[in-house]
């Protein structure tokens, strides 16, 4: 892929935004503007070959005034070759005006796709509230006679949902994006393996959940662990505290379930932008499986996200109730379903996640109320949300 290079493991967030765009300038700031570098990055996913995205153009904003078209890259990007530390540069020294932005948006052109794991490919819908672009809140000052760099993560895992069944279902964008300034970010490293071989876990999920004031868990950013068992968890805003929080699933024909684990609080500064979590998990044989339906179903302009949760103890910092999973759910004609399978038997509870897009390109997000559940052993539970 052009212009891909190495992410560097210690870097991190300023805020919420969407996607960044490509410049057609190359231009450096002069002493009186600014300009601009923006680089693409997305997480892991399983179940697609290619998500292919048709960027267009990309602006940015400061309250409400006229649009600034940082780049008009016209070309697609395949965001499943953006994992593992690669990125795609989509904007080089643009320019801009000194000052303060809070606004951007995102334009795609046609031709969106995707490639599923048996090789067929898809149309990827783009939804009518998004025919303006994709609009997201940011937070950026930008210094004159400076350049800014921002690392842009595309959330592939949380952005793709199906809907309908059989040959007539489509897929829909539903993008979940974040925007970081790489000069104040951090990042928290590891190695996962099996408690009772040694052996090391390759492709388990890894999330970086902080905690609200309420308690409430929140995905920061998310990883899958290399053939090693080795991650990195990048891009983490410093000024913040993370738990790393894990409940490995190996193998893809006779999967392997192990108990989920989360680590201590990790209180990242300036000073102390990087730190190292390594943990031995033991394995479970004694799973079930949870699914279930939301309803009302989400209509043509939202989605829903569903999060399996757990109460765990980290080592030292106390017992709290992180998010062990995570799935888009998946809307049919009359339905709206979801499922979690090869869970280690015990107590969990269910919460789903609605984004409903407006027609002015932004979004507005609403929460289910938490449902208890019970995994037992050989069996499926069935727990329904409702918003």
């Amino acid at each position: 892929m052009k212009n891909s290079t190495a992410l560097p493991l210690a870097v991190a967030v300023l805020g919420l935004a969407g996607l960044v765009g490509c410049g057609g300038t190359s231009s450096s700031a002069s002493p009186t503007g600014a300009a601009m570098n923006v680089h693409l990055v997305d997480g892991p996913i399983s179940g697609f070959q290619e998500i292919d995205l048709n960027i267009q153009t990309v602006e940015i904003s400061s309250g409400g005034g006229a649009w600034i078209t940082l780049g008009t890259p016209g070309k697609t990007v395949n965001l499943l070759n953006l994992v593992g530390g690669i990125e795609e540069t989509l904007a080089h020294g643009a320019t801009l005006p000194a000052g303060h932005y809070d606004q951007m948006r995102l334009v795609l052109g046609s031709g969106n796709s995707i490639v599923l794991a048996d090789g067929t490919s898809h149309a990827l819908t783009v939804p009518s509230g998004m025919q303006t672009g994709i609009k997201l809140i940011v937070s950026f000052d930008v210094a004159a006679g400076t350049t800014k760099d921002v690392w842009i993560d595309f959330d592939a895992a949380h952005s793709i949902q199906v809907v309908g069944a059989g040959a007539s279902g489509k897929y829909m964008l539903r993008p979940t994006v974040w925007a970081y300034d790489k000069v104040v970010t951090g990042s928290i490293s590891g190695k996962f393996t099996d408690s009772a071989t040694g052996a090391a876990l390759a492709g388990v999920a890894v999330l970086a959940e902080t905690l609200d004031g309420s308690g409430n868990a929140r995905i920061s950013r998310s990883t899958v662990t290399d053939a090693t068992g080795a991650y990195t968890l990048d891009l983490l805003p410093v000024g913040a505290t993370y738990y790393v929080v894990s409940q490995p699933q190996v193998g893809a024909a006779a999967p392997v379930s192990y108990d989920a684990k989360a680590s201590d609080a990790f209180a990242l500064t300036g000073m102390s932008p990087v730190f190292t979590y390594s943990a031995a998990f033991m394995s479970d044989a004694a799973t079930g499986s949870l699914s279930g339906g939301i309803t009302p179903l989400a209509t043509a302009d939202q989605s829903d996200l569903v999060n399996l949760l757990a109460s765990l103890a980290s080592p030292t910092s106390g017992t709290h109730t992180f998010i062990v999973r995570t799935n888009m759910a998946a809307l049919g004609t009359a339905t709206e379903t979801f499922g979690f399978t090869g869970l280690p038997a015990g107590a969990y509870s269910l919460q789903a996640l609605r984004a409903t897009q407006n027609p002015d390109g932004t979004t507005t997000a609403s929460a289910s109320a938490v449902v208890p559940a019970a995994v037992v052993a050989g069996a499926t539970a069935t727990v329904n949300l409702g918003f």
